[in-house]
C-alpha cells in the first residue's frame, strides 16, 4: 500500500499543482495574444504586398511613358529638321531652276549666233577668218555651258539623295502607318546635253518634275 502523505508534503504538492496551473493559463494566454499578433502580422503583410505590386506597376508603366515621351519628342524634332530641310530644298531647287532657264535661254542664242554664222561662211561675202573664229568662241562657250548644266545636275541628285535618306530616317520613327510627308519638286534634266557634228547642242531636251513622297516604313 501506498505510504500516506503528511500534511506539509500534501498541502506542498497542493501549492506545487495550483502553481503549474496558474503558469498554464499564463502560457494558454501568451499564446493566444501571440496567435493574434501573428495574423495581424501576415494582414499587414498581404497589404504590403499589394501595395508593392501596385507600385511596381505604376513605376514600369512610368518608365513606359517616359520612354514613350522621349521618342515621340525625338521623332517631332527629326520632323520638323526634315521640314525644314524641304523648304531648303525648295529654295535651292527654284534657283537652280532659275539659272538653269537662264542656261536655256544663252544656248537657244548661242544656236541663233552659230546658225547665222554657218549661213555667212556660206555665202560669198563671209570672212573665213572671223567665222573660223567665231565658231571656236561658240564652241567653247557651249562646252562651258554643258559643263555648268553637268555639274548642276550633279549637286541636284545628291541634294535629292540626302532628303531620301533624312527622309527614310524621320519616317522609321513614326507611331503610324499612315502616309505623311509633302510632295517635293524634283527637278531633273531629261537627257544631257551633247554636241552634235557641228558643235550644236540638241534642241530636244527640256527639265522634268518628279515627286518625292514619304512612306512609313
Amino acid at each position: 500500500m501506498a505510504q500516506a502523505l503528511s500534511e506539509d508534503e500534501f498541502q506542498r504538492m497542493q501549492a506545487q499543482l495550483l502553481d503549474l496551473r496558474s503558469q498554464n493559463y499564463q502560457l494558454s494566454d501568451n499564446l493566444r495574444k501571440n496567435n493574434q499578433e501573428l495574423s495581424s502580422l501576415r494582414q499587414k503583410q498581404a497589404a504590403l504586398e499589394k501595395d508593392f505590386l501596385k507600385a511596381q506597376k505604376a513605376l514600369t508603366k512610368s518608365k513606359k511613358a517616359q520612354e514613350v515621351e522621349a521618342l515621340l519628342g525625338e521623332n517631332e524634332m527629326l520632323q520638323g529638321k526634315l521640314h525644314s530641310q524641304e523648304d531648303d530644298f525648295r529654295l535651292q531647287n527654284s534657283t537652280l531652276m532659275q539659272e538653269l532657264s537662264k542656261l536655256c535661254s544663252q544656248i537657244e542664242q548661242l544656236e541663233a549666233e552659230n546658225q547665222q554664222l554657218k549661213e555667212e561662211s556660206r555665202s560669198p561675202d563671209g570672212i573665213p577668218g572671223i567665222t573660223e573664229g567665231e565658231m571656236r568662241r561658240l564652241q567653247a562657250e557651249n562646252t562651258a555651258l554643258q559643263r555648268t548644266i553637268g555639274s548642276l545636275h550633279e549637286r541636284h541628285e545628291k541634294e535629292i539623295a540626302s532628303l531620301k535618306g533624312q527622309e527614310s530616317q524621320a519616317n522609321g520613327l513614326r507611331c503610324t502607318d499612315t502616309e505623311t510627308g509633302d510632295k517635293v519638286p524634283v527637278t531633273e534634266l531629261d537627257g544631257q546635253v551633247s554636241q552634235d557634228q557641228d558643235g550644236e547642242p540638241p534642241r530636244n531636251w527640256q527639265p522634268r518634275e518628279d515627286n518625292l513622297q514619304g512612306q512609313c516604313t
